[in-house]
């Protein structure tokens, strides 16, 4: 395994999602096929919220691959899904919400499970016989080991036969679990109220902190959200499954909380009386509204499940560690094979083998993706796990996207977080790895970040800290081009890589680094974070993964320095008790190798007096050890409390004997496999066919086997002592396992050591068991076509690095001349001209030859900035251009959500699609229920940008930064249809006066609740006016003075702005499609122009716009016909390029949220004879108990005060 292996004694149980669903297609254009990768998987929520929120595009295929570690998440999910399949008429609605998110079963929720669970049990009695069943053809099965996994616990829900003795026990079992769950919420809250289902609430998130946190607490000590003594004494029975019959041990997560997956604002809101997922009547139900509409959503969505059930769907299922099925799909994809030498998990020595029918030849399964979804495995396996194992599946297309989540706080803020994340200066090892990671390039997203901020006023959130991070592959597509294309691999010079690798070495095992640890205890929990996550085996793997993404003149003097720096690293002195187990895993990888593991190896000796390795005939470099651990040995664990254990890391030692004359020596290994069980043996010993067999115990830490521990040491180091090698199991170093072990296993920690002459506890074999070799790491090399491949030029890319920092500060872009007409007109000497056609593309042209070739940077750069040298003898140009950071001088304020030409529909970046008739409307007669909305766009802007957006300013001019001005005029967009803030309207009009007046209408139809991504939208059609039309519209616009229109003054840059936005607006909603005469096609960039009375977007979508659309305009039938439709969404600032607020923001939001309270001192009412507080009288909305107080609070309120 490519994590290290932790005593796991404790371990969770998460049979529940803890934020809420997401469309797993909303990167997607909606005539795209969907395959889509779940890593860590889960619960049902985003699969079913899929099929409701990608309802409009029943016709686009939707695979998607289900992958968990735990066979029992997937078991509740199938069971679950099949379940909705039968209930055609929707009369099961209940139970399967009983079944599925309930602790406690009534009578007929208990029935449904086992009755299913029996029909599943017999369907699947092989692959073939389940996949040629009613479910097969929709839930399929990527290999027969899930199958058996999944029989056995479906088997284990019938408890009915259970004897009365076997019954008391299980349901004592299932209340301890329960019990200890609940005493592990309360440490963990410090027994204060949870109110981690608030982040589900958003953009209502303050609304819900009072509701939220008792519903919680009720489902812990009820086990169900119904309420009433009723409903409460029928749920009796034990759920099973939250808890089956395979093991001793039940841990439910201490942050189970059946609502939080759901998109809770809808309780909170007013909608209208026909929006979509609204309560009808909600005092007619016996359970809280909020639970109420979570029911409604899992109903809606269970109907559009089976809707689209028989249209283009596919759901795969696996259970495996997420990296290793990761690793054996691209080694599936690389060579054929669906084997890759991996085990399934931990503490098991189960092969995974893809052998299910869709993987084998003339099988349909996906291997290669445009979505992958990683949950929040960076929490427990690390981001640069799951970049190495999963970005390569990503496919070649401009959607593909890997989205990666954090929710555990390991930094101080988010800012701090994203460097550590990936063990460095976060753009740099984007451009390293080949990635794009969208949001923090363009400093913008249109989801929401707005509940983190409010949630940070919560003292009991400090163990959290939720960060979303999208990676695309870099912007490498030119116009015309279908097929798929990989941008060039990274040149870079050998030193500055050896330095940026060794500095992400420092941060991967920063945690070994014990007198900075001890000399600053605070740190702890944010500096051993990375030791749940990596091993030297991890460090192999990334390796192997940039040796194939960064080209360099020699490898070989990258990794020569790179292993000097370690072996000679004085602030990491424990790096030097893993350098031969870095040795071994870069030689078993072909990563690299010292000189000590290249040939000639030494051959055995058949006369050795020593029984085992020297008398092999061929002995390899490296080889396997098996350690077995007296079942004793372990109670030093074993009795230890939950919270005294917690889950300490584990390794293994080879070190020299007492009468060693070799000298003292010692070397640690953390890439194990565990297994508990009893070894027997093939072969001999003397041979290397010795094998070892393991027949496992699958009860674990609860029955009676041994430990069995296997990992993999270079050859010589057993050699060189043979059998009096001292060989030892124990914990890894770390402050809590010294604290804890020392007494019971001395200074170096030791659970068991004896020597490798014990033959009836060591054992040695060339491999693991069950395995032919090594696993198979990053076996997917990146195919395509190059960019700039054809038979004029060729390009290709080198990051420069600066030497203190090793940052990228340039990147140098060259294009090398093959074209002979071309290289004569360099000889020449043509004129060489460079233009910036977009934030990572710049154009080469040479004059007089018509020529015009790009260069496809992997960043943001720089053309003003740029260094061009030709080189005309050799034939090239180059471009050095510094790289272009957020927030730098001259960043790219325009660069928000591009939109780039594509075959046949554009590709939208960082702007998420919808589906609108799905979304909730909103009652915006309702003004006072909508007040929370001020709070949420003023939160658009950045703790800097208020800062900027407060300094005063000439009356009458506009703020410089244009990206503040747009956001403003969303702003007003949004207060002014609503009515919260000024006149209401209805019609919009971005108006620029100085050149020509209005240049874009909105007519905007109504607000819209964006469920998954927490924010607000206006539904509006768009009017481009450009002067073509401009005859047509003559009635409508001498009208518009008799309507509810709010003009929206802008300057020339944020004019161009709205048109380069105005795409995006329009594509993220479109359900038409684009036609062959598409003015789009062909062109080099959108929006088609942004000059005045020019056309910014494509006719394709006129005249499209849903009847009843909009009512009470004059000549609508007219209008309409150049009009189209738009969803204008806030744009927020991603809180990990600069920070959302600074602490007095967040004490005055929080004032400012509070009904009828002064926003400086808290008081609620007025002094003196007042009748109510003072209304500030340019926004109507902050309040004040005097004038003292309105001062006092100026300078702060005056940055987000608007008319």
């Amino acid at each position: 395994m490519l994590t290290p292996a932790h005593v796991n004694i404790v371990s969770y149980f998460y049979p529940i999602g803890n934020t809420s669903a997401v469309c797993l297609t909303q990167g997607l254009a909606y005539e795209e096929q969907a395959n889509v990768l779940l890593l860590g998987c889960g619960d049902v929520r985003n699969i079913l919220f899929t099929t409701y929120a990608d309802g409009g595009c029943t016709r686009r295929p939707l695979d998607i691959t289900c992958c968990d570690t735990e066979t029992a998440i997937l078991a509740r999910n199938i069971l679950a899904l099949s379940v909705l399949l039968d209930d055609e008429k929707g009369s099961q609605d209940l139970p399967i919400w009983n079944s599925y998110y309930h602790l406690y079963l009534d009578d007929r929720s208990l029935d449904l499970v086992q009755n299913q669970a029996k029909t599943l049990y017999t369907l699947s009695a092989s692959v073939q016989s389940w996949h040629n069943s009613r479910y097969g053809k929709l839930l399929r099965l990527c290999d027969q080991k899930t199958l058996d996994e999944l029989r056995e616990i479906w088997q284990a829900y019938n408890i009915t036969n259970l004897s009365e003795k076997e019954r008391k026990l299980y349901n004592q079992r299932f209340k301890l679990g329960i019990k200890r769950a609940a005493s592990k919420k309360a440490s963990r809250s410090d027994h204060g109220r949870v109110v981690t289902g608030c982040r589900s609430a958003a953009p209502t998130t303050m609304q819900s902190m009072t509701e939220l946190p008792d519903l919680h607490d009720h489902f812990w000590i009820h086990g169900v959200t119904d309420e009433g003594r009723e409903c409460l004494a029928q749920a009796k029975h034990p759920n099973p499954m939250f808890a089956s019959l395979l093991t001793d041990i039940f841990t439910l997560h201490y942050g189970t909380d059946p609502i939080l997956g759901f998109h809770l604002a809808t309780a909170y809101v007013p909608l209208v009386s026909n929006a979509p997922l609204r309560l009808q009547s909600p005092e007619q139900y016996r359970v809280h509204k909020v639970v109420q509409s979570a029911r409604l959503q899992f109903r809606a969505w269970g109907e559009s499940f089976r809707k689209r059930a028989g249209q283009n769907l596919t759901i795969r299922f696996v259970a495996a560690d997420a990296l290793a099925f990761c690793h054996t799909l691209q080694h599936k994809k690389a060579t054929g094979e669906g084997f890759g030498n991996w085990y399934r998990r931990q503490y098991s020595l189960e092969p995974l083998v893809l052998d299910g029918p869709d993987y084998t030849t003339g099988g349909d399964a996906t291997l290669s993706f445009n979505v992958i979804d990683t949950s929040n495995l960076a929490d427990h396996v690390g981001a640069i796990n799951l970049l190495v194992a999963a970005s390569p599946l990503l496919d070649g297309s401009l959607s593909a996207t890997l989205h990666m989540e954090s929710i555990v706080r390991q930094d101080k803020d988010h800012v701090a977080f994203i460097d550590s994340l990936v063990g460095g200066h976060f753009p740099t090892v984007s451009i390293l790895c080949g990635l794009f990671p969208v949001e923090y390039w363009t400093n913008a997203t249109a989801t929401s970040t707005v509940e983190e901020a409010l949630l940070d006023m919560n003292d009991s959130q400090k163990g959290q800290m939720y960060t979303k991070v999208s990676w695309k592959r870099p912007i490498s597509r030119p116009v015309g081009i279908s097929q798929i294309i990989t941008i060039p691999p990274i040149h870079f010079d050998e030193a500055e890589l050896t330095r940026l690798l060794y500095g992400i070495y420092k941060k991967m095992f920063q945690h070994e680094d014990m007198s900075t640890m001890l000399s600053k205890p605070d740190t702890w929990p944010s500096q051993s974070i990375s030791g749940h996550f990596y091993h030297r085996g991890t460090l192999a793997a990334f390796l192997s993964f940039i040796k194939q993404r960064a080209v360099v003149s020699e490898w070989g003097k990258v990794m020569d320095g790179f292993l000097g720096l370690i072996e000679n690293d004085q602030n990491l002195p424990m790096g030097r008790s893993y350098i031969q187990e870095l040795y071994a895993q870069l030689h078993l990888l072909d990563v690299y190798r010292v000189p000590t593991f290249r040939p000639p190896l030494k051959t055995g000796d058949p006369a050795s007096a020593w029984r085992g390795l020297s008398a092999w005939t061929e002995i390899p470099t490296v080889v396997c050890v098996t350690l077995k651990i007296p079942r004793p040995r372990l109670k030093m664990f074993t009795e230890l409390s939950p919270a005294e254990l917690a889950t300490p890391p584990l390794r293994c030692l080879l070190q020299a004997s007492n009468a060693s004359l070799a000298g003292g020596w010692q070397n640690i290994f953390a890439v194990i496999q565990l297994a508990f069980g009893e070894v027997t043996t093939s072969g001999s010993r003397d041979d290397s066919s010795f094998e070892v067999k393991v027949t496992e115990d699958r009860r674990g830490w609860k029955g009676n086997s041994p430990l069995l521990v296997f990992f993999y040491v270079p050859s010589w180091m057993i050699l060189l002592e043979g059998r009096a090698t001292t060989v030892a199991f124990g914990v890894q170093s770390t402050p809590h396992t010294v604290m804890t072990f020392l007494k019971t296993c001395g200074l170096e920690l030791n659970v068991y050591s004896t020597t490798v002459g014990n033959e009836d506890n060591v054992f040695i074999t060339e491999t693991q068991p069950r395995q032919n070799g090594c696993p198979s790491v990053c076996s997917l090399l990146e195919t395509g076509k190059a960019i700039g491949s054809s038979g004029d030029v060729r390009q290709s890319m080198t990051a420069n690095l600066d030497s203190k920092s090793s940052q990228v500060k340039t990147i140098t872009g060259r294009l090398s001349i093959i074209s002979e007409d071309m290289k004569s007109a360099l000889r020449s000497g043509c004129k060489v001209e460079i233009i910036q056609i977009s934030p990572c593309i710049i154009a080469v042209i040479l004059e007089n030859t018509c020529q015009q070739h790009s260069l496809h940077f992997p960043a943001p750069v720089l053309q003003a900035r740029s260094k061009c040298r030709v080189a005309r003898k050799p034939s090239y140009v180059e471009v050095e251009s510094p790289v272009c950071l957020p927030l730098g001088e001259d960043w790219f304020s325009h660069f928000i959500c591009p939109v780039f030409p594509n075959e046949h529909d554009p590709a939208v970046w960082n702007m998420p699609r919808l589906n609108l008739d799905c979304l909730p409307r909103l009652d915006t007669a309702r003004t006072k229920e909508l007040e929370w909305l001020v709070i949420h766009a003023s939160l658009m802007w950045s703790s800097r940008e208020r800062k900027l957006r407060g300094k005063t300013v000439v009356p009458g001019t506009i703020q410089k930064d244009v990206r503040i001005n747009f956001k403003d005029s969303l702003f007003s967009l949004f207060m002014h249809y609503t009515g919260l803030q000024g006149q209401r309207a209805r019609v919009f009009g971005i108006n620029n006066p100085k050149k020509g007046g209005v240049h874009i209408l909105f007519l905007v139809s109504c607000l819209r609740l964006d469920l998954s991504n927490h924010t607000v939208i206006l539904d509006a059609a768009v009017l481009p006016l450009r002067d073509q039309i401009m005859p047509s519209l003559k009635k409508f616009l001498a009208a518009l003075t008799d309507l509810r229109f709010c003009s929206i003054v802008t300057d020339d840059e944020e004019m161009e702005l709205w048109k380069e936005m105005l795409p995006a607006f329009v594509e993220r909603c479109r359900q038409w499609k684009h036609r062959s005469t598409c003015e789009y096609l062909g062109q080099p960039h959108i929006p088609l122009s942004v000059q005045p009375g020019q056309r910014a977007i494509c006719s394709c979508g006129n005249g499209t716009i849903p009847k009843g659309f909009i009512s009470d305009i004059p000549h609508w039938e007219t209008v309409s016909k150049y009009a189209v439709r738009a969803a204008i969404s806030p744009i927020f600032t991603p809180p990990f390029v600069e920070p959302l607020h600074e602490t007095s923001d967040v004490e005055a939001m929080g004032r400012l949220l509070s009904d009828d309270c002064c926003v400086t001192c808290g008081q609620k009412e007025a002094p003196g004879n007042r009748p109510e507080l003072l209304k500030c009288a340019r926004c109507l909305n902050a309040k004040y108990c005097s004038v003292e107080c309105q001062r006092k609070d100026w300078k702060q309120h005056k940055t987000g005060c608007t008319k």
